[in-house]
């Protein structure tokens, strides 16, 4: 049955998202891999999945990922997993009423966007409520670059396997918990962004059926490094 941001009751928090992509722009590259985290309104994990994504085949009949010595994934790791259509409402479900969370939002976000759109999912040309970790660094860390993993180590924050999504989304969700940890602790009542939390508890841009998302639940995709390295971190490509 379709459901609506508006036709429920949506717990308040955030959705941490992180995506690996086959490139820069969201309307001529794809989507490869999806990781996003659930916290509570005061940063407690309530729950988090991944899964990687097959873009498809390219006109020629091959898929195209991009930088693999960026994110490390080969057309074969990708080939079978489930398509962003297959994923739309699981992710449409897991975004409504909650403020959505990203280093270099602008980016995931667009991508999402983009993808969401087309599929009817999201109503075109609304903005999503979000926080960007990465222009939220300067009220809340020391440090000469904003990249997630320069971040990371100025607020203690583990990061495992960088460019993996369901890592890079843990890291940017501990980066969310030290800024509220270090807003709590400077006497705010509020988080500096409670203007996105109101504005994603009434948010009704997201449309879902919840038959589809249980279903792509059980459809998720891992990626598997099959004894091959991690991808390393590199300077190349957007700011994450």
């Amino acid at each position: 049955m379709p459901s609506s941001a508006s036709a429920r009751p949506l717990a308040p928090g955030y959705a941490v998202v992180d995506l690996e992509t086959t490139g820069l722009s969201p309307g001529a590259d794809a989507i490869l891999e999806i990781g996003l985290v659930h916290l509570d309104a005061r940063g407690e994990i309530e729950g988090s999945w991944t899964s990687l994504v097959d873009p498809g085949p390219g006109p020629d009949g091959a898929r195209e990922v991009g930088p693999t010595f960026i994110h490390g994934l080969t057309p074969a790791d990708v080939t079978g997993a489930p398509r962003i259509a297959d994923l739309a409402d699981l992710l449409a479900r897991d975004l409504a009423g909650r403020v959505v969370v990203a280093h270099n939002a602008r980016f995931d976000l667009g991508f999402l966007g983009h993808a969401l759109s087309g599929l009817g999912i999201l109503d075109a040309d609304v903005p999503i409520p979000q926080v960007c970790t990465m222009r939220r660094a300067r009220d809340y860390l020391t440090t000469p670059s904003r990249r997630l993993t320069a971040c990371c180590e100025a607020a203690g924050i583990p990061l495992a396997a960088h460019h993996t999504a369901l890592d890079d989304a843990m890291a940017c969700a501990g980066l969310l918990r030290h800024y509220l940890a270090t807003g709590r602790e400077r006497g705010q009542d509020r988080p500096a962004w409670g203007d996105a939390l109101d504005a994603a508890a009434v948010f009704a841009g997201l449309r879902w059926d919840d038959q589809r998302a249980d279903a792509a639940r059980s459809h998720l995709m891992m990626r598997r490094w099959s004894g091959a390295a991690p991808p390393r971190s590199t300077g190349a490509g957007r700011t994450h």
